[in-house]
């Protein structure tokens, strides 16, 4: 019986255009593959329920001040581009409802 296996570990790279298994006809775009897309649109859609809960548990007088109605939330937060979707809200404290 022969032994085929080797006594070290070789290292490879078996996604590399070189070998023959790779699939050389595959190409990265700017925007990436169908997972990344999936996981930026999941991503958003994250960051977009905290956002609209953040200003839902406000009340309707700090929502006022902002210039926004409790129905308008939603709409307003679809209109929103990556930047303002990352904004971290601020929690009123006493001291500045005091002002």
């Amino acid at each position: 019986m022969e032994n085929d296996m080797h006594p070290y570990l070789v290292p490879r790279n078996y996604l590399a255009s070189t070998h023959p298994g790779a699939r050389a006809s595959c190409k990265r775009t700017k925007d990436g593959g169908g997972i990344r897309k999936w996981l930026r649109a999941a991503y958003r859609n994250w960051q977009r329920n905290k956002l609209i809960a953040a200003f839902q548990s406000l009340d309707d007088t700090i929502l006022r001040d902002i210039g926004m109605s409790r129905g308008e939330i939603h709409s307003i937060v679809d209109g929103f581009d990556e930047n303002e979707m990352s904004m971290a809200p601020i929690k009123a404290t006493d001291d500045a409802r005091k002002w």
